[in-house]
């Protein structure tokens, strides 16, 4: 695996990519973005449907957990410092610490929803994330989705990540069973409400919330429609529309400063005045057409909190296409086109590259204590000292549109 030095990158970020300037990046962390791979890392997955529908999605992708902590730390203007079962977990960077707590184990390895989730991470860990990449029922559709684990729960004694674990695996369920065309009545909010029923019904799962936000993609009409829930979120990026290419970012749902609308599950001893128990009703229904080279991130509030969607990782996804462009050239110079059997290796490859890259950047910058983040800035809103990024899980998926 290649990797370009942090200086070769803050240097042509500079030029190509104007958030992403070395003053942006911060010197103590280091800085590599995977720009070619012939062995991709253990946390990045990818599904390639190579089918004669109109349009063909190209997807990946990538996680990380947090870093575990034996105990939480509080600071001045720390909202988490109080957390609870309504609030989402997180700590400013400034508050982090190196000190490691016992892993969350999720559902057991050997149980039906462990070996999905082993299969689906290979290995790795997404912490209190969990994510869904499926083929649908009709051949060419694709479902995709995240759901994060509401942090607050640990408090109880209740690992967060066993909600977002059996939602995505009962959603990925719902999905393979389905159609995503429109008028087949398998919208994703059908899908949302099928697998929270089925959590309900988990008895591994005692109690516990998460957010969550599913998308399906029709491979006959191009058609995206999308059930958010809560703080994570999707954008679309669009060549030549909106400002910055973006074409749509999902709003956040939230009730108050890092209190986002959620699905739960409570014991009815444990049900009290004043907790958080939304219903997939409550989710946002929004749809589009797609159209070819359209990109798609769908990212868990980790993602979101730590990079602005509407700015940073519109710019962010130019840079590593560029890179990655000049990259895959380069490395093919000379090659007869005839003998290419695949013509789309540039552009799955740049779908991994970015999905990987852009969950390292996340990172990046939720361990920056200078760059002012997303999060930061709704903190402010509501009087809050937080400075810089906001430690936490994130997953996300990276899909590109094909439009044959």
């Amino acid at each position: 695996m290649r990797f370009y030095s942090k200086s070769s990158v803050a240097d042509e970020a500079d030029q190509h990519c104007g958030a992403l300037a070395s003053g942006l990046l911060p010197p103590r962390i280091p800085s590599l973005f995977v720009l070619s791979s012939q062995t991709w890392p253990q946390h990045i997955q990818t599904l390639h449907i190579g089918i004669n529908s109109p349009f063909q999605f190209l997807t990946a992708y990538a996680f990380q957990g947090k870093p575990r902590r034996s105990e939480d730390l509080s600071q001045e203007g720390d909202p988490s410092a109080s957390a609870s079962a309504t609030e989402e977990d997180g700590q400013s960077s400034a508050a982090s610490d190196a000190s490691s707590r016992k892993k969350e184990i999720g559902f057991p390895a050997d149980s039906e929803i462990g070996r999905w989730r082993d299969e689906l991470l290979g290995g790795g860990e997404a912490g209190e994330d969990s994510l869904m990449c499926t083929s649908m029922g009709k051949a060419g559709d694709m479902a995709i989705g995240v759901a994060d684990g509401v942090g607050g729960w640990t408090e109880n004694g209740i690992d967060p990540s066993l909600f977002s674990q059996a939602l995505m695996f009962y959603a990925s369920r719902s999905a393979a069973q389905a159609s995503a065309e429109p008028d087949s009545g398998i919208a994703p909010n059908r899908i949302l409400a099928e697998s929270f029923e089925q959590v309900l019904k988990e008895p591994l799962v005692v109690a516990g919330s998460a957010t969550a936000c599913i998308l399906t993609l029709d491979s006959t009409t191009g058609k995206l429609q999308s059930a958010n829930l809560g703080d994570s979120g999707f954008v679309i990026l669009r060549q030549g529309t909106g400002k910055q290419g973006v074409f749509h970012a999902s709003p956040p749902q939230q009730l108050g400063f890092n209190t986002p609308l959620q699905l739960a599950k409570l014991p009815k001893e444990w049900a009290q005045e004043g907790s958080i128990a939304n219903t997939p009703k409550d989710a946002a229904a929004w749809d589009c057409t797609l159209q070819h080279g359209d990109l798609i991130i769908v990212g868990t509030d980790g993602l979101f909190d730590n990079v602005d969607a509407k700015n940073e990782i519109p710019q962010f996804a130019k840079f590593i296409k560029e890179k990655h462009h000049a990259s895959y050239t380069a490395r093919h110079a000379g090659a007869d086109k005839a003998d290419k059997q695949d013509s789309l290796e540039e552009d799955r490859e740049f779908v991994q590259v970015l999905a990987t890259n852009l969950v390292e950047y996340a990172k990046i910058c939720q361990n920056s204590t200078t760059k002012q983040s997303p999060f930061e800035r709704e903190a402010a809103r509501y009087g809050i000292h937080f400075p810089g990024g906001k430690i936490d899980d994130v997953a996300l998926v990276c899909c590109l549109v094909i439009e044959r």
